[in-house]
Order: structure tokens, then C-alpha cells, then sequence
């Protein structure tokens, strides 16, 4: 089977770019072939298209092969190049080596041309590998610095965020059927919009796969689409959705995967809006032809992106919006969001053809999944008594305020040194204490009081605002103690104390069995 190849010829003679031609379809190509003559012709043969090989005379009346081979340095593109002269000698071929040329033949003497073009794909096909696992470590490097930095930034923001939300939520209880409620539960959703945004910053600083579920990404296309549709119809922006049915499910967490979507449609509409009608945007889903993968392309007929800067869209902070309309974090979110889900994200396009990014994830298998398993509330237990632990004293008093409104009896510890007392002189069902504290933080709380009473172990419930440390997540793992991630929601509390009271339970049965 012959191969295709796209072959820019630097000559002045059109017989002898005919030969070349000729050579590479006794070689078992079809060559799709430009000649060019002069160095403007050869920029633009490079600005319009890509090449997989470059041909060039090394002596030509207005251009040399010398001066091509500069132009397509000058470039940065890695397409092989190969000098061939009329007038062959050593030293030339010598000093086209050494200016770079890939390889350098004879007029007289092209026997071996089409294995050294072989040969010369090969390697430039490996130097291509190489490069992009380079400039994949170079940004995996990137957004794991950035990532560092918003889990930071995120564990701050969390605090306050908790507040807000349980005090809207106990407002929202106390107004039921009054007018006011309407304005307490916008509250509740811009704090819930925030906790996503935050989580989603978080993402890019996970070192491990995060607890999932079975995903069917048809069903968060439609999600998303619904979450943006007003929109692109103000935009006049025809959206076309080619979902194959059925779908293998894939194994992740939705509200990522649906923030991914909202952020690659959101691009292509602000791409769109610059261009005249029609408009048109596609989500097309499919399985990769090895049966392996779930795709889904989003492509837009907008102006596309030009080639210089394609290699830098997944950069932190890089964007080509004016100030104040783009952070630059959008494409860096996706590409961390989708590498937590082991799939990859790539984009393809050309000026004034649009753009199609493609997003590859793993097919659901039992390996990969890890049912997340949500505790329902189905009856609670009113009347424990719990210390809270945390030397925010805002959030303390926001979370005293949610068990005591479920009809617990709370007190309240600014330290754990305070919290060790307490739980010597008082006796406590459930001790709600956060992670990071200054002195002695929760886990080292955990280890002291548990070194006198191992039975209190089955009683903890952590509180963190930074479930994706390293030191958090072994912690509790290694101790199975529950756990919530702020900010939560009023029913988040309540689930969690039910599955402490559970792990009581079981802890106390257990004992009893054992005889202790």
C-alpha cells in the first residue's frame, strides 16, 4: 500500500522536481508535492500547511539550500530535511551537515534517496515522541506547582465558605414560607457554585485517583448543554449533539467531567461570537475503534487557534482574551481534571477551520471503579452529645449551630490542648474535630486520646478542607475514620454523624464479642 507524503520541493528547475517526484513513487509513495523557488514562496508553503518532508536544490539563481535550511530554523519546525547538488563533493556535503541538513545527496546519485527519507521519517517521528513527552513533563510540572498553590489557596477559601453555608442553611430552615427564602437559597447556590469551583482547583493538586463512580457521558453532555444553552442561543450558535447510544460508562466523578465540557463549549462560543453565521457547535461521543476508550469531540467552525500558540493552550494562566475576560486557568483545569481520570484531552486546527478537542477516557472496568457509597439519613439520632474541635472559632460556632439545629448538645473546643481536658471530664459520643490546627492538629488529637481509651477511635469525625494532602489522605485511610470535606451541606452533616453512630455500633458489638 502506497504512503502518502507531503513533500515541499525548494527547486528552480521543474524537470528535476519532477524527477524527485518520480523517485519517491518508484519508492512507494505518493507524494502530495509544492515547489517553491524563492525564500517568500517557502515561508508561506510553511505558514499554510505542515510538511513531512523537505527536498531542496543547494544552488538555485535567487536561493540556496543553505538559506532554506536557516528559514525553516528560524520556523522551530522538526521536518526532515535532505540538501541534494549538481555538483556533489565532500565538501559540501560537508558543510550541509554541519549547517544542519538531515542528509545530502548527489543529482547523479539517488539510489538511496527513498531509504534515507525512511529512514529520516522514522527519527523524525521519535524526536516527536521524545518532544511531546518533554513538553508533557514540563507541564505536568507546571500545574502540579500550580495545583500546590490553589490547594493552598483552596484550604483558605474553605473556611469561610463553611460558614456562610451553614448559617444560609439554618436561615433557610428558619424561613420556611416567608418571601426572604428565596434570597437565602441564592445564597446557597453561589456558595455551592463556589465549593465546586474549589474542589475543581483542588483537582489539579490530587496525587492520587479520586473516589468515582459509573459516569455516562451522554448524560453530562446534556447536563452541561443545559447549564449553558441560553447562552449560545443568544449567540445564535447552532449546537449539534451526535451521541452514540449506547455509551459504555466510564468510571469518574460527573461534576468534573461536566465542568470540563462547560469550559470547552464556553471557549468555542467566545471563538464563535467572532465570526459571522452560521455558527456551529458539535459534541460528538463515540468508542475509540480498540474498544477501549470512550471519545467525545467538541468541535466549532470558529476562526481556530493559530499554530504558534497551540502548543501553549493548556499552560497555566496563558489565554489570548483581553484583561478581565479570561484567567488562563480554564484549559490547565480540563487537562488536570482529565489526566486524574487517566484519559487524555488533545486539540486539533487550522486557521479559519475551526478547532475539535478530543477527550479519550477509559472504559468503566470493576478494576478501575470505586463505588462512591452515599450514607442516606434514614432516621437520626437527636440528643448526642458531640465536642467540636477547631480553632476557628467562626467555623466551631457554624458547625455547633447545624447539630444543635438536629438536635444534638454541643460544646465547644478553640484547641485540642482544651479538647483533652473536656473529654477527660465530660463524656462525648462523637468528638467533630478539624484536620490542620496549630500545636496539636487533629490526627496528633486522634493518637493522644485513643492511647487512652481505644475504644473513642470509632467516634471521630474529621473535618478537612484539604482531603488531597498526601499526609491527610494516608491518615485516613490508614485509620478509616469518617470524614467531610468543606464546605458541606446541612445533610453532609447529618449523613456523617449517622455513620459515626453506626461505626459506634459496630465498634461496640465487636468488643462485646471479643469480650472486652
Amino acid at each position: 500500500m502506497k504512503k502518502h507524503l507531503r513533500v515541499l520541493i525548494v527547486e528552480d528547475n521543474p524537470a528535476d522536481a519532477e524527477l524527485l517526484e518520480f523517485e519517491l513513487l518508484k519508492g512507494g509513495y505518493v507524494p502530495n508535492a509544492l515547489r517553491v523557488q524563492t525564500a517568500a514562496a517557502m515561508q508561506a508553503a510553511l505558514d499554510e500547511q505542515e510538511w513531512d518532508l523537505i527536498l531542496s536544490d543547494y544552488t538555485m539563481p535567487r536561493f540556496s539550500g543553505l538559506h532554506a535550511l536557516e528559514l525553516l530554523k528560524t520556523t522551530g519546525k522538526d521536518i526532515p530535511f535532505i540538501l541534494i547538488s549538481g555538483s556533489a563533493g565532500d565538501d559540501i556535503a560537508v558543510d550541509a551537515m554541519r549547517a544542519g541538513a538531515h542528509d545530502f545527496f548527489g543529482k547523479g546519485s539517488l539510489k538511496l534517496l527513498v531509504s534515507a527519507i525512511e529512514r529520516e521519517l522514522r527519527e523524525a517521528e521519535v524526536r516527536a515522541t521524545a518532544r511531546a513527552q518533554r513538553e508533557q513533563l514540563h507541564l505536568n510540572e507546571k500545574l502540579a506547582a500550580l495545583g500546590t498553590l490553589l490547594a493552598g489557596v483552596a484550604h483558605e477559601l474553605n473556611n469561610p465558605l463553611s460558614v456562610i453555608m451553614h448559617q444560609a442553611t439554618i436561615l433557610e430552615r428558619a424561613l420556611r414560607d416567608d418571601p426572604r427564602q428565596a434570597r437565602v437559597n441564592t445564597i446557597l447556590q453561589a456558595v455551592g457554585n463556589c465549593s465546586r469551583i474549589v474542589k475543581n482547583f483542588l483537582a489539579l493538586a490530587r496525587h492520587e485517583p479520586p473516589r468515582r463512580v459509573a459516569v455516562a457521558i451522554n448524560d453530562v453532555v446534556h447536563a452541561a448543554i443545559d447549564l449553558v444553552a441560553y447562552g449560545l442561543t443568544n449567540d445564535s450558535i447552532e449546537v449539534t449533539l451526535d451521541l452514540t447510544e449506547p455509551l459504555p460508562s466510564v468510571s469518574g466523578d460527573p461534576q468534573q467531567l461536566e465542568r470540563v465540557i462547560i469550559n470547552l463549549v464556553s471557549n468555542a462560543q467566545y471563538a464563535l461570537r467572532a465570526r459571522a453565521t452560521p455558527r456551529k457547535l458539535i459534541l460528538r461521543s463515540g468508542v475509540d475503534a480498540a474498544g477501549e476508550h470512550v471519545l467525545l469531540h467538541i468541535e466549532d467552525n470558529g476562526g481556530g487557534i493559530p499554530p504558534e500558540i497551540r502548543s501553549r493552550i493548556f499552560d497555566p494562566f496563558f489565554t489570548t482574551k483581553p484583561t478581565g475576560e479570561g484567567t488562563g486557568l480554564g484549559l490547565a483545569l480540563c487537562h488536570g481534571i482529565v489526566s486524574t481520570h487517566n484519559g487524555t484531552i488533545a486539540v486539533s486546527s487550522e486557521p479559519d477551520a475551526g478547532t475539535t478537542f478530543v477527550i479519550s477516557l477509559p472504559i468503566r472496568s470493576e478494576e478501575n471503579v470505586t463505588e462512591e457509597i452515599v450514607m442516606k439519613v434514614t432516621s437520626s439520632t437527636p440528643g448526642l452529645r458531640i465536642l467540636v474541635v477547631d480553632d476557628n472559632p467562626d467555623v466551631a460556632m457554624a458547625f455547633s449551630d447545624i447539630l444543635s439545629v438536629q438536635g444534638h448538645r454541643v460544646d465547644i473546643a478553640g484547641t485540642s490542648r482544651a479538647a483533652l481536658h473536656m473529654v477527660e471530664t465530660g463524656a462525648y459520643e462523637i468528638v467533630v474535630t478539624d484536620m490542620r490546627m496549630p500545636d496539636l492538629d487533629g490526627p496528633a488529637l486522634y493518637r493522644e486520646l485513643t492511647a487512652r481509651d481505644p475504644l473513642i477511635k470509632s467516634s471521630f469525625l474529621f473535618i478537612t478542607g484539604d482531603v488531597f494532602s498526601t499526609d491527610t489522605d494516608r491518615f485516613l485511610k490508614e485509620t478509616g475514620a469518617v470524614f467531610l470535606g468543606k464546605p458541606c451541606t446541612f445533610d453532609d452533616v447529618e449523613n456523617a454523624v449517622q455513620q459515626v453512630v453506626r461505626r459506634r455500633a459496630q465498634s461496640a458489638a465487636a468488643s462485646e464479642g471479643d469480650g472486652t
